[in-house]
């Protein structure tokens, strides 16, 4: 794309549509906590003030970046990011230019729901796990509402990574389906929910607060990753406290696939560069089905054994969860969730 302005009329423009009357070249000047103040009551304001059907602050995001991770730049030209047109600017203008990229990255970051400095943007630790009690007090009590919903809800998203990369299924199902019963709502993105910021930002706080002191307590008890993980997927949730009779159930499902499971399919003649499963030898998904029917009838075995009836029925999510644990136990994935969690 052709580029139409130059980098004065281009800081013009924004310094016109996005910080008119905030007091641009003066807090330019500032450092510390006052620069890291007036980023954020302009991120603030910039998130509840509306463009059309976005927001401010994805609107100037989109002057600079895709919506990419990492702030990738537009393809498209903008003066203020050339380094030509940069040398244009004077001292004075490149100190706005500054402090205008400042905010527009956490604009971009907290519009698309990414990581980002906490120690830079909020003055916080920098880790959004909920075991940041320095982050949860900032949220819990900023009057930067919109920021706060913002970085819960990318709190909730990153957990959900985390969760899902170490096959911890119950925990991750929960979070992404996180429901308010006060407010009768799915806890989404913060631009559709109806919830006051604070219900909102508490919400996901005491989700993701709970499912860190499940874990705390399964480490006290010196439960191994892998058997808290087979505790929650048979009670098909992440519950509140360990059950006796499910911890029994769960290791007797461990010890099973210890001994007669793992490494079971990982075969010589697996191919493990094959595009499809109809590419494998038929010995390899003969065993494969068998291995699997048996888990199945393990499980089945289990349940009678220590569960009330109802429990983990065929068609129940609990059964599609071990089964799940099964196969990456069968391929040889059996305690990657040491690594993980």
């Amino acid at each position: 794309m052709k580029q139409t302005k130059t980098a004065q009329e281009m800081l013009a423009f924004i310094e016109e549509n996005f910080f008119q009357g905030a007091g641009l070249a003066e807090a330019s000047l500032l450092e510390g906590d006052k620069r890291r103040a007036y980023k954020l009551a302009q991120v603030e304001r910039l998130l509840t003030s509306m463009h059309g059907s976005v927001s401010l602050a994805m609107w100037l995001s989109d002057m600079f970046w895709t919506a990419d991770e990492g702030r990738v730049q537009m393809d498209e030209d903008n003066p203020l990011l050339s380094l030509k047109e940069q040398r244009k600017l004077t001292d004075e203008e490149i100190g706005r230019l500054r402090l205008i990229l400042e905010v527009a990255g956490l604009c971009h970051d907290l519009s698309l729901h990414f990581t980002f400095d906490l120690e830079v943007a909020l003055g916080v630790e920098d880790d959004f796990w909920v075991s940041n009690e320095e982050l949860v007090e900032w949220l819990t009590t900023t009057s930067y509402e919109q920021v706060a919903m913002h970085t819960a809800y990318v709190m909730k998203k990153h957990a959900i990574g985390v969760y899902a990369f170490g096959h911890y299924l119950p925990a991750q199902d929960e979070l992404a389906e996180l429901f308010s019963t006060e407010y009768c709502e799915l806890i989404r993105q913060p631009d559709n929910t109806k919830m006051p910021p604070r219900a909102y930002v508490r919400t996901i706080l005491e989700a993701l607060l709970a499912i860190e002191r499940h874990w705390q307590r399964g480490r006290k008890l010196k439960l191994s990753p892998d058997l808290v993980i087979l505790h929650d997927e048979i009670c098909g949730t992440v519950p509140r406290q360990f059950g006796k009779e499910v911890l029994q159930a769960a290791q007797a499902l461990y010890d099973y696939m210890d001994t007669e499971l793992c490494g079971r399919l990982v075969l010589k003649e697996y191919i493990f560069n094959a595009s499809s499963w109809n590419e494998q030898p038929e010995s390899v998904r003969r065993t494969w089905d068998e291995t699997l029917r048996r888990f199945a009838e393990k499980v089945r075995e289990v349940r009678s054994a220590y569960l009330p009836e109802g429990w983990v029925t065929d068609d129940s999510v609990a059964f599609s969860y071990l089964m799940a644990h099964a196969e990456r136990c069968g391929q040889g994935m059996w305690r990657e969730e040491d690594d993980a969690l």
